[in-house]
């Protein structure tokens, strides 16, 4: 049976040594290291340890010193302090100073300890797994952000992309619709084959039906020659319909066939084409609402609905804007040649609070534009109100009592992460919260760590 994770445990009394080993090692690997010197050796030679369990007061190099060092090479790994002198140290400093994953004292239950080991190893596994999809989107498909709703969509994209099944992506514009596709079609197994999008607004159904379908020579006025059809140039691939909600009821008709039978036929033609094709479809519209108004196929609706992908309003996932400024900043201004310009912690607060409309694509917008407008490597919150033309620091937020406060807090503990670059006990420090508290406000409010 694999076992679940590699423990590393230091200690430099080799009675507790051995005790710790017997106690695990049914269920992980372990590494033992009697002191802070062979702990961070060990570290520096392993890349797959889970979780370090670090006894504070040793010789030469206590636990303190030790952990620091361990941050140093991989502020990733979960401690936990394990202590038979918990009246030397003050726990809240410790916490400060160290953010340890857990304090346990050697004379509490053995049980504590091996509930904290279990809970860091499977935290820190999670978080593995859920950086390597947040860098994997950032690097390979310029999705950016690292909150739950993106998370979700992420992990999404990993389960389904290799399928067949059909996918329908949810969301207001400008929330990046068009780049799940991309992503969902070259983690396929049709990457090799076309992607073929096709916006399917403001078209009357007879352009519609030509470029979806394709038509023959002389078909109709101004067909002087014939056509090859969106389905039948990327058979074998992925076909994207952008605001497919706008179809008319007859094209509607016509895709319904393509996906039962895998056949088309061309305007013009009453010959039948097989084609192979995966269908991905976004829009704006609640197209459940168009069923009951005969606006939609409710047939084609069910079976479009294979999977279904929501993207959240960059308003409902403030978290990622600081992601969203600098990963713009850094490729615009490398693009174009430009020294990295900075949007002063005023700035930046301002772009945090506000509402977004126009989502993703209008910071992207926002930011680029003030790039290219500012004669100063420093963009201000003056320049910000200009741009954006708010009259005043303060962005209104509407809504509920309950749904404000909310928001506030949200906003508030966002700049304030921001502002430290996510040290949550400076951020608590600035707070006048405590440490512990303003984690559990994370959790509560639904912020990513």
């Amino acid at each position: 049976m694999s076992k679940n994770g590699l423990l590393l445990i230091v200690d430099d009394d080799p009675l507790v040594l051995e005790a710790l080993y017997q106690t695990f090692i049914d269920d992980y690997d372990i590494l033992k290291a009697s002191s802070g010197f062979e702990a961070v050796e060990k570290v520096q030679s392993q890349s797959n340890i889970d979780t370090i369990i670090l006894d504070i007061k040793m010789a030469k190099m206590d636990g303190l010193e030790t952990a620091t060092k361990l941050s140093e090479l991989n502020d990733a790994i979960p401690i936990i302090f394990h202590t038979g002198y918990p009246g030397d140290y003050s726990k809240e400093q410790i916490e400060n100073d160290y953010k340890p994953f857990d304090y346990v004292g050697k004379n509490e239950r053995p049980a504590r300890l091996i509930r904290a080991v279990k809970n860091a190893v499977a935290f820190y596994k999670l978080q593995s797994s859920d950086q390597s999809l947040i860098n994997l989107a950032r690097d390979e498909f310029g999705l950016v952000g690292k909150s739950n709703m993106m998370l979700h969509v992420y992990q999404t994209i990993e389960q389904i992309a290799a399928t067949d099944n059909k996918v329908m992506i949810l969301g207001p514009t400008g929330t990046g619709k068009e780049m799940v596709a991309r992503a969902i079609h070259k983690r396929s197994t049709r990457k090799d084959m076309p992607l073929v999008f096709f916006n399917c607004n403001h078209k009357s159904p007879d352009i519609v039906g030509s470029e979806l379908f394709g038509h023959l020579k002389g078909s109709f006025t101004g067909a002087i020659a014939d056509r090859v059809g969106v389905f039948e140039y990327a058979d074998k691939g992925t076909v994207f319909l952008d605001e497919i909600g706008d179809l008319d009821i007859l094209t509607q008709a016509k895709i319904l066939r393509v996906i039962e039978t895998g056949e088309m036929s061309k305007i013009g033609s009453s010959k039948d084409i097989k084609v192979d094709v995966r269908l991905i479809c976004a829009t704006y519209h609640n197209l459940e609402d168009m069923v009951e108004k005969n606006l939609f196929r409710e047939d084609l609706f069910y079976r479009l609905k294979g999977i279904t992908i929501n993207l959240p309003p960059l308003r409902d996932r403030r978290e990622d804007i600081p992601l969203l400024i600098d990963y713009f900043i850094e490729n615009y201004c490398e693009k174009n040649g430009y020294n990295l310009k900075v949007f002063e912690p005023d700035a930046r607060d301002i772009l945090i609070e506000y509402d977004w409309p126009g989502n993703v694509r209008q910071l992207l917008d926002t930011v680029q534009s003030l790039i290219d407008l500012s004669p100063s490597y420093y963009i201000t919150k003056r320049d910000i109100h200009k741009y954006l033309s708010i009259q005043s620091s303060h962005i209104d937020i509407k809504g509920s009592y309950n749904y404000r406060l909310k928001e506030f807090k949200r906003i508030l503990i966002l700049k304030t992460l921001d502002r430290n670059k996510y040290n949550v006990s400076a951020s608590a420090r600035d707070l006048s919260l405590d440490p512990s508290n303003l984690r559990k406000l994370i959790k509560d409010l639904n912020i990513s760590p």
